[in-house]
């Protein structure tokens, strides 16, 4: 079957755009093989890739089906040269041991004038076990100036102690990851590390599969720029609507950039407010004193968790904590004495000009729930202290 694949050339080279909202352009495309029976019904490429491993081709299906993604993608390269190509190959043929010269695509990307840099080599590290080989394949051709990147990342046994082993220029990040990602708070979490972590290695990353208005707009919240999905456009083998692309990076970019504003607007008006409620709750304190029970102020603001008081200059916290809910016994507020030298809140307000500070979101160690952190420092008789209350998630994006 795969022979005769071959011999008769029964595929077809798909296109699909992979888009930078922030540049707003078109910065590359895969290449997908599209296959048919003689019939011209089309065929499942995992089932034609799973043929080819059967019928022992998949070294020779491999490297016909780069040839041809290459010879269709130089049309598109001397028209705008700028353009990368994302070119996958099997994997998991790097579990043999194979002379990396074998893989033959280098002369014909030569021969067609397009140069390696404008080259991406696509691996599914997780269909690999030979690390060796692997990081071997991935400095040779990164040492003739092709790109690498890892695909599928996140999928089945990702791991990622590979991005550090690798060091590929690009990360794309498996669609299982991206789906409904503005709904589901664990995949945001595990791309922000993944994010973190590739642009600490200098690598770029890439959003897959994205679907939806929404998953853009969170990636691009997670300093994600590549996109690569239906939402855009699907794979095509004739030229892209070039205008039509234009457009949804023209109307993504400002929806981006009215979020960012928002973002920025709320963050203000949350400090606005609670320099204004820890303002009250220091005028009630000055006029009675550090003991003077502060429920009330709790009872008065929903969006408050928690109220504690510390000395600012030691940290140590004086009374105990004044909370909105029983918790259970992991999840214990801070008693008086305890210290929260060590704590972002405290040292940064107590160094601070301003005398005041609002922390990124953490989990409460008095709840277990997601909130963040608002200081301020104030006088009480002659000593300096700081007031701290925890805002509810409810409260902030």
């Amino acid at each position: 079957m795969i022979y005769n694949i071959m011999e008769k050339e029964l595929l077809n080279i798909y296109f699909q755009p992979i888009l930078s909202v922030k540049s707003s352009r078109v910065v590359g495309v895969e290449a997908l093989m599209r296959a048919y029976d003689e019939n011209g019904d089309m065929l499942s490429p995992v089932f034609v890739f799973e043929q080819a491993k059967k019928e022992g081709l998949s070294f020779e299906f491999d490297k016909f089906v780069r040839k041809k993604s290459l010879q269709a993608f130089s049309k598109l390269y001397h028209s705008q040269n700028n353009l990368l190509l994302f070119l996958n190959f099997e994997s998991h043929l790097l579990n043999m041991k194979v002379d990396f010269k074998d893989f033959d695509f280098c002369l014909l990307a030569h021969e067609l004038k397009i140069p390696p840099k404008n080259i991406v080599l696509e691996i599914k590290e997780n269909e690999i076990n030979d690390i060796k080989n692997l990081q071997e394949f991935c400095n040779y051709f990164k040492s003739l100036g092709y790109i690498i990147a890892l695909d599928d990342f996140g999928s089945g046994n990702s791991n990622f102690d590979r991005i550090s082993t690798v060091k590929p220029q690009i990360v794309k990040i498996d669609r299982s990851l991206i789906y409904n990602l503005h709904n589901n708070f664990i995949n945001k979490e595990i791309l922000k590390s993944i994010a973190n972590m590739c642009f600490k290695i200098g690598a770029l990353v890439l959003a897959e599969g994205v679907e939806s208005e929404e998953e853009i707009l969170k990636s691009l919240k997670l300093d994600i720029d590549l996109f690569q999905g239906f939402w855009f456009a699907k794979p095509k083998s004739e030229a892209f609507d070039q205008k039509m692309l234009q457009e949804k990076l023209f109307d993504i970019g400002l929806k981006h950039t009215q979020n960012v504003k928002d973002l920025i607007h709320r963050k203000e008006k949350l400090i606005e407010d609670a320099r204004d409620y820890t303002q009250d709750i220091i005028s009630f304190i000055q006029k009675t004193s550090l003991q003077e029970d502060l429920m009330q102020f709790l009872e008065s603001n929903l969006h408050v968790e928690a109220i504690y008081v510390l000395d600012a200059q030691n940290g140590v916290q004086k009374g105990d904590t004044f909370i909105a809910k029983e918790t259970n016994e992991f999840f214990t507020p801070a008693k008086d004495g305890d210290s929260h030298f060590i704590k972002e809140y405290f040292y940064i307000t107590k160094e601070s000009k301003r005398g005041s500070f609002l922390s990124q979101k953490y989990i409460s160690r008095a709840s277990g729930k997601m909130c963040r952190t608002y200081a301020q420092r104030f006088m009480h008789e002659t000593k300096e202290y700081i007031v701290c209350i925890d805002l509810k998630e409810g409260h902030f994006s």
